[in-house]
């Protein structure tokens, strides 16, 4: 893209650079613990690419999360919230928190996909090639623009360029149009959300389950035949493997929850020794894991 001199002087997206280099971006998911001190921690470890927050599942309210997002942003970290995307205000507003970009949770097909793309990309009149343009309403002043620190125009490219949109797929529904929602314009990537799909299928929990793992190399073709990058939640260094092989670039190994679990394994182990007490420390599911 041949972009303005001043363009150059907003954040570029990282994690979205990496993935377009053709790198793997490591993702670590907080809901549970999500808080300034535990993102700077995670963004001082250097062990991660981005942090996905989990507003689906947790109560994140919009003010949390911009300052979660600027906390991250002493690190090189990038940030990315999960939520349903289920209207332009969900959408626009968590765009304004200066996160780089939204994985949408439950996207059952492409007309769903073209909506929530409308929501989150501006009506740039001069797009450059590639870009694509949406009706997202204007507000100059939040996070995501330095508040009003840069031109309007290469702030609305920045964000139409720069800001990752991931539609999650989870059922047996969505996977039939995972091709259609992959091939919509601004659609940067699936994700394949195994916990949700193993349930859909009567196998909840099970995402090593020979059929979600078949879903999976579904999701990853359905992604390669558009030309966009997939992601998925890979627990274990087997399932994370298997992903990589398979082309994920966005791949999350868990986060809070099964770094607190096995933490305090470490400390009961310390106390009783290499055996702990069953039911001392309870090992989460895989599914919890994340």
């Amino acid at each position: 893209m041949n972009l303005p001199s001043s363009f150059a002087e907003l954040p570029r997206n990282r994690a979205l650079a990496r993935i377009r280099a053709g790198g793997v971006v490591r993702v670590y998911v907080t809901g549970n613990f999500a808080s300034p001190r535990h993102v700077d921690f995670v963004g001082r470890s250097g062990l991660f690419d981005a942090i996905w927050f989990d507003l689906e599942h947790f109560d994140i309210p919009t003010q949390e999360l911009a300052t979660l997002s600027l906390v991250a942003r002493a690190h090189p970290i990038t940030t990315v919230a999960r939520l349903k995307a289920t209207d332009y205000q969900v959408v626009m507003r968590t765009l304004e928190t200066g996160v780089g970009g939204l994985m949408c949770s439950m996207v059952a097909d492409a007309d769903e996909a073209r909506r929530i793309v409308s929501w989150a990309k501006f009506n740039n009149p001069r797009p450059v090639a590639g870009e694509v343009i949406g009706h997202r309403g204007w507000n100059g002043g939040n996070i995501d623009s330095g508040y009003a620190s840069y031109p309007a125009i290469d702030y609305m490219r920045h964000q139409n360029t720069e800001t990752m949109i991931l539609c999650q797929i989870e059922s047996e529904e969505a996977l039939a149009h995972a091709g259609a929602i992959a091939a919509v314009p601004g659609v940067d990537g699936l994700f394949f959300g195994p916990g949700d799909y193993s349930a859909s299928i009567g196998a909840a929990g099970q995402i090593g389950h020979a059929t979600v793992q078949a879903a999976m190399e579904r999701v990853a073709e359905a992604a390669r035949g558009a030309g966009k990058f997939w992601g998925t939640v890979a627990v274990g260094a087997e399932l994370y493997e298997r992903a990589e092989r398979l082309g994920a670039q966005f791949l999350c190994p868990g986060g809070d929850l099964k770094v607190m679990t096995l933490g305090l394994q470490a400390l009961a182990r310390t106390i009783d020794g290499p055996t702990v007490e069953p039911g001392r420390v309870a090992e989460p599911t895989q599914t919890q894991r994340a």
